[in-house]
């Protein structure tokens, strides 16, 4: 081997264990600064309201600050694309409903895919769920269902957006069971839960856990869940049939997914991935949980992985097959 040669191998050598010794300190050292969580809502809604309670048991296990940065548009799209691009290093990061950002993908053409980041693992599950007022007089999806057949073209499912994934979620129903009903996209679950309570529709697809309180005190009836209820903090509703019990096998929940943009050295995703774990099983965050509706439960970053994948495909699968 020559002297050049030699020299050459030896500074490539010299680089790299330049390399995993920064990784290695960065992951040793993580997190060392402040840490910024992008929500791409506006605050107030579940996902921020999520967000906020898991910063701040992030920040009680960790010991360093993290903040909670709303960045919203375009449907979630403007806050998901700039995590998408910022810095590779653990310190900015996405807080995300896997539906919300799936559904998205399924109907546009977004700057980002799911191959751009890396997913940390799931904070917080909730269904998605079909309801009803008492006074259609739906004890069960059969009723709707029976009341479908009987009323061709009359009945209705009222949905929060013609893009999303309730919109999907109805059209699943629809197309699956050959249902001959109408889907009244309104234009968010604030509206859908304003029509729900107003007897408006016959039944409504939305996130659990929307009117829970009103689920309750018996002025809204639960015909059936995209998910099993077993964590909802309400026994009586958690034996409620989901859909593939009702012979429409399909799945549709909502999990609150912290992910970091792609390149982060998965050193730093392992670490971040062992304290979000001990920030879901805080006191702090299984209260709010509790108060929020769900017993929050954590998914490990590979089963995320997998799930956010074969979410996109099911919600692209339902669209190409039954929206037009």
């Amino acid at each position: 081997m020559t002297l050049r040669i030699r020299c050459v191998f030896a500074a490539g050598l010299a680089t790299v264990a330049l390399a995993l010794a920064g990784s290695v300190s960065a992951a040793d050292n993580y997190p060392s600064r402040t840490i910024h969580i992008v929500v791409p809502w506006k605050a107030g809604g579940g996902t921020d309201a999520i967000g906020r309670a898991y910063a701040q048991a992030l920040k009680e296990v960790s010991g360093q600050d993290v903040v909670v940065d709303n960045i919203n548009g375009a449907s979630g799209a403007v806050g998901t694309a700039k995590v998408a691009h910022a810095t590779a290093d653990g310190y900015t990061l996405i807080l995300n409903g896997n539906a919300d950002m799936n559904a998205g993908m399924a109907f546009r053409h977004e700057p980002y895919s799911l191959d751009d980041f890396v997913y940390v693992g799931g904070v917080y599950s909730s269904p998605t769920w079909l309801l009803s007022h008492k006074d259609r007089g739906y004890a069960s999806f059969a009723d709707f269902a029976k009341a479908a057949r009987a009323h061709p073209g009359q009945v209705t499912i009222g949905v929060g957006g013609a893009n999303g994934a309730l919109m999907l979620m109805g059209a699943a129903i629809r197309g699956i069971t050959g249902l001959d009903v109408r889907i009244i996209p309104y234009s968010g679950g604030a509206d859908l839960k304003k029509a729900l309570l107003g007897n408006q529709v016959d039944v409504g697809v939305i996130h659990a856990p929307v009117l829970l309180s009103e689920v309750k005190t018996g002025l809204i009836k639960v015909l059936a869940t995209g998910a099993p209820l077993t964590r909802v903090e309400y026994p009586p509703i958690r034996n409620v049939p989901t859909l593939r019990q009702l012979n429409i096998p399909t799945s549709f929940s909502n999990v609150r997914v912290i992910m970091a943009p792609k390149g982060t050295p998965m050193e730093i995703i392992e670490k971040l991935g062992e304290l979000s774990k001990k920030a879901v099983e805080t006191k702090g965050y299984q209260a709010f949980g509790e108060k929020f509706g769900f017993a929050p439960e954590w998914t490990p970053e590979a089963e995320e992985t997998a799930d956010m994948h074969e979410q996109l495909k099911t919600f692209q699968e339902v669209k190409a097959k039954y929206i037009q």
